[in-house]
């Protein structure tokens, strides 16, 4: 079950972001349209495109107005938001400051919708005041947000595995119910969490790191990842496919089977080891047992169910409470 009170913990933590407001910028010029001025001759005497001039205004056609004042932005280049970016990392790529872009761009919120076009100055104006570190310095998980517009066959299930978040947070964030459907063209909120690496004990151990705050968004739903029992040095593919107390796994293939079933001794068993899970780059102390129980997304893998891998802080099916010899290898696998 997802932990509400460890989301809301991590969900405040966007208000640093969220308070940031447009102010006027050191390289801001207003200018108020004359007789005869139109976008493309604007834009010409200004060096900057229509495009560029009508993002900065949000303006939806060429027609201007003789008195009417537009934003004259600084020299950019157009970017176009895109799945998982937030404001935080589209700065850091392109060597800005969040300000410069809310300023720039006219933001009245630092959510962003994927295929919106921002403007992205080529440089940081003399004056612009200092900007507190990038939240990604920081060594504890937060969470920025996100905005997704919904398209035909979109459900809440369906966006909340695209975007690697459990069902049950994509709906308390956006004050969904399991019965409700969604809109072409709705907008709705997506969670990015954030999840720095944390130090281990030595190479061979795994990152420890709580289930509800962190793992679970590293391993999420549909990920694939490579198993390695601690004792042995063995290796297997496995896919988390379904689970939200802990990671419900299945074996890729049936060659990955029969490695569980070789590091098992020979059968599958609910005897508990520790192993170190490796997905996208990072290792994470883990605990996995290996009988096939329940429900199964994988056909031909020889593994007739799922299996369990627990994290720091997971809990068990039977009694949602923490095991307490599922936690006691996941340490060994941390080398603590």
């Amino acid at each position: 079950m997802f932990k509400t009170t460890r989301w809301k913990r991590l969900a405040l933590q966007t208000a640093l972001v969220a308070g940031l407001l447009p102010v006027t910028s050191a390289f801001a010029q207003t200018i108020q349209v004359a007789p005869g001025d139109t976008l493309g001759n604007i834009a010409y005497k200004n060096q900057i495109t229509v495009e560029q001039l009508k993002l900065a205004n949000q303006l939806t056609s060429d027609m201007i107005l003789v008195g009417q004042k537009l934003y004259i932005p600084p020299r950019s280049t157009v970017y176009t938001v895109k799945r998982g970016d937030v404001l935080w990392k589209i700065a850091a790529n392109h060597g800005v400051s969040i300000q410069t872009i809310v300023n720039t761009n006219n933001l009245q919120t630092t959510e962003i919708l994927i295929g919106q076009k921002l403007l992205i100055p080529t440089q940081e104006p003399a004056a612009e005041t200092p900007q507190p570190k990038p939240k990604a310095e920081q060594d504890k998980p937060w969470v920025e947000n996100t905005r997704y517009q919904v398209v035909k066959g979109d459900t809440p299930w369906t966006i909340s595995i695209a975007h690697g978040i459990p069902f049950t947070e994509f709906l308390q964030v956006n004050k969904l119910s399991e019965s409700d459907y969604l809109q072409i063209g709705q907008v709705v909120t997506i969670p990015v969490h954030h999840i720095p690496k944390t130090a281990t004990a030595g190479a061979k151990y795994g990152e420890y790191l709580d289930w509800f705050e962190a793992a679970q968004y590293l391993f999420p739903i549909n990920a694939t990842a490579k198993v390695t029992d601690f004792a042995t040095g063995k290796s297997f593919m496995v896919k988390r496919t379904i689970g939200a107390s802990h990671s419900d796994t299945e074996p890729l293939t049936a060659a990955d089977s029969a490695a569980i079933k070789s590091i098992w001794g020979g059968s599958f068993s609910w005897s508990i080891r520790p192993v170190i899970v490796e997905v996208d780059g990072r290792r994470l102390a883990a605990s996995m047992s290996s009988m096939p129980h329940s429900i199964e997304y994988i056909a031909d893998n020889d593994f007739d169910g799922h299996f369990d891998i627990h994290f720091p802080g997971s809990l068990r099916h039977k009694d949602n409470l923490v095991d307490p010899d599922h936690q006691a290898a996941i340490r060994i696998a941390a080398g603590k």
